[in-house]
């Protein structure tokens, strides 16, 4: 890499901390606090190079339950990753609104920040509330109760489910209820094998509904070529 690419990636990576900088204190000061002090900022901007690092996804505030819920799991797993503090959560996940999520924060953003103890989780339900309406949760919490394995294979249903189950929380908040469901999604062959057996995890059901998946396929390989 040329002295020259690497000095241009530094300057937009320094003029992008210092905006990071500059709308912390001024959200700091919309919500009544003192202005963060020096040790403060060197705290955000190491946290905000290890998350510009990551290279982290945008959010455009496309009314799409996925796109928000998965923008969402990222910065969840980011965070984690690095360790971030909670109170810095915030500030560096509004750096990757844009569009029209982005507009939509810059008009709630004093509302939100002055509201007691707003950080990171306040903003995603904010988010949730406003480009996750009622009719798509219905639609998607529907679409995840009539979801049968049908002509799909195990794997396929199992990817299904999980994609889906994430949208329905309160129909399976529980492994012992998650497992329940998968299990009364399955082809009734399936169900039949398992012989009424209780299992107690998703990933118990799915493990022994795989391996009779697996011992079918071979069965029917067995015949065509008998």
């Amino acid at each position: 890499m040329s002295q020259r690419h690497r000095g241009g990636n530094s300057a937009k990576l320094n003029s992008a901390l210092k905006k990071l900088t500059e709308i912390a204190a001024a959200l700091s000061q919309a919500a009544n606090a003192p202005p963060p002090k020096s040790n403060e900022l060197d705290a955000f901007g190491e946290v905000f190079k290890r998350v510009s690092a990551s290279k982290p996804p945008y959010y455009n505030g496309k009314e799409d339950s996925a796109s928000l819920e998965n923008w969402i799991m990222e910065f969840d797993k980011l965070f984690d990753a690095i360790n971030s503090p909670e109170e810095l959560k915030l500030n560096n996940a509004v750096y990757y609104l844009k569009e029209e999520a982005d507009l939509w924060w810059s008009q709630r953003k004093n509302d939100l920040m002055t509201e007691h103890n707003s950080g990171w989780n306040e903003l995603k339900e904010a988010l949730r509330t406003k480009f996750y309406p009622t009719h798509l949760r219905k639609q998607k919490s529907m679409e995840f109760i009539n979801l049968m394995m049908g002509a799909m294979s195990i794997s396929e249903y199992y990817s299904k489910f999980i994609e889906l189950m994430r949208f329905a929380p309160e129909v399976v908040p529980t492994e012992a209820l998650k497992a329940q469901r998968f299990e009364q999604g399955l082809t009734l062959s399936l169900q039949g094998k398992l012989g009424g057996a209780t299992f107690s995890t998703l990933d118990e059901v799915y493990g022994r509904a795989a391996h009779l998946y697996g011992i079918r396929g071979k069965e029917l390989e067995g015949n065509s070529s008998g």
